[in-house]
């Protein structure tokens, strides 16, 4: 239940996610498939539909999904039960990003490059950035992210009103070593193992 959008630019790199944790107590197919289709808006909506299908959960606000690592701004979502740990972590630096999967202890990076608008969340989050992303027509700053944060927390109780966003223009000789480096410290301090 997250919204995360990364860019890394020529010049700047930027990263905004929202602080919306949303913690199941036993299982709820049905609610969650709601959150994640954008069919439930606000918090009221959420709690009386939790209620008809007889769900329990937790709600907090104040889970940071961005942070700032050196010269690289990293954000994570997660999906985590009882037998699963799965996390999707984006790096990005100017002219940067390496996408990475970690599931328990493995982390395999998906996919990596130069420039890049990557967008982590749930099906409805991820088509509502996506269509800000579009009629920015290439031109995605700190105020559009906001914009389309904003947007998404009053849209769908699956993402948090209140969002940190963040950016870096201090470049680097080798941006791509930068955000391998940043990955692999996580990998050490984690206990993840790297796979093909």
């Amino acid at each position: 239940m997250s919204l995360v959008i990364a860019l890394s630019g020529g010049k700047e790199a930027i990263i905004g996610g929202d602080k919306r944790n949303i913690t199941f107590l036993g299982s709820c197919i049905d609610l969650e498939e709601e959150l994640y289709q954008g069919r439930i808006k606000t918090d009221e909506d959420l709690l009386r539909r939790a209620k008809e299908l007889g769900a329990s959960f937790q709600v907090t606000d104040g889970r940071e999904k961005v942070w700032s690592k050196g010269d690289v701004l990293v954000g994570e979502v997660t999906e985590i039960t009882p037998t699963l740990d799965k996390r999707r972590r984006i790096y990005v630096t100017p002219g940067a990003f390496l996408l990475v999967d970690v599931e328990g202890h493995e982390a395999r990076i998906a996919k990596k490059g130069n420039f890049a608008c990557i967008v982590l969340g749930n099906k409805f989050t991820k088509e509502l950035a996506n269509e800000g992303i579009k009629n920015a027509r290439g031109k995605i700053t700190k105020d559009i992210i906001r914009g389309i944060l904003a947007e998404a927390g009053f849209r769908t109780a699956s993402v948090s009103p209140e969002y940190t966003v963040l950016c870096t223009a201090k470049a680097s000789q080798d941006p791509a070593i930068l955000v391998l480096n940043a990955f692999k410290e996580d990998c050490e301090k984690s206990g993840w193992r790297t796979c093909s």
